[in-house]
């Protein structure tokens, strides 16, 4: 009697196991979720406030690969570019934050692939101006 009930004991705690992971598994969220109505919000009032750091970032880009004399022209004309399309992405997206609007997603739709040329495309929010690394491990110098 006494091993009976150990192997019922075994059975019921093996059994709430298997249905207590099963329930676990269900609560993941899909792929598509990474985008949401709030992030899309979030987006949108980044954009409008930080479209003028298209201009700084287009400055500094130009310049390490073309120089100052094209960076002072380019430059300054390709970053205003971009800040007025950023800053109309931004307002849109603030109007259209609480429906599906890119197809029948809230997935930015300037949002560019990730083996894309960055002169191309736009992140989903606006690039980051001044002196900061995201690296946590150490430096290198360059000679």
């Amino acid at each position: 009697m006494l091993t009976f009930m150990k192997k019922r004991i075994t059975f019921s705690l093996l059994l709430a196991l298997l249905v207590s992971g099963a329930a676990f598994a269900d609560i993941q969220s899909s792929p598509g979720m990474r985008w949401n109505w709030s992030r899309k919000l979030a987006r949108a009032i980044a954009n409008i406030a930080y479209s003028p750091a298209e201009v700084l970032s287009t400055l500094s880009r130009t310049n390490g690969d073309n120089g100052n004399v094209a960076s002072g022209s380019e430059g300054v004309i390709e970053g205003s570019k971009r800040t007025v399309v950023r800053l109309g992405y931004g307002i849109y997206e603030l109007i259209t934050f609480p429906v599906h609007a890119y197809k029948g997603t809230y997935r930015p739709p300037f949002y560019r692939k990730a083996d894309m040329d960055p002169w191309f495309g736009y992140d989903e929010f606006p690039p980051q101006i001044g002196i900061h690394s995201q690296a946590t491990y150490s430096r290198t110098q360059v000679w």
